[in-house]
């Protein structure tokens, strides 16, 4: 009984446990370190090949779909898709000026409300 146990917490604390300590902001792991900086916004500790790589371990690219962006500035960027679609449907990792790393998470958009029933005049 207790192998099952730690089994199911194992698989529920996998993705945490792989990247190491850290927090959650929408359902999105961030390392510890992590400073809010505006709303869904998040500046990193880690410079941008390390912050790749707890990503890498936290979201395997397997399982979540990235594709870099692309601006006309020397920015690096990329964006990590999230098919399971919690809270967040995507996040895109950016190093800023000065070699800052962020994070934005763009939050689940929920569906527009169904339209109200119209009553229809009679002629």
């Amino acid at each position: 009984m207790r192998a099952l146990a730690l089994a199911l917490t194992l698989v529920l604390a996998g993705p945490l446990l792989a990247a190491g300590e850290g927090f959650k902001a929408r359902g999105f792991i961030l390392p510890d370190g992590a400073v809010k900086i505006d709303e869904d916004r998040y500046r990193l500790p880690q410079p941008w090949d390390e912050a790749v790589k707890f990503y890498r371990r936290a979201y395997p690219p397997g399982k979540f779909p990235r594709r870099t962006l692309h601006s006309q500035t020397a920015v690096r960027a990329m964006h990590i898709e999230n098919p399971e679609r919690g809270e967040w449907e995507g996040v895109n990792l950016y190093e800023a000026g000065r070699g800052e790393v962020r994070v934005y998470i763009l939050a689940a958009v929920s569906p527009p409300p169904p339209p109200s029933p119209s009553k229809s005049k009679s002629p």
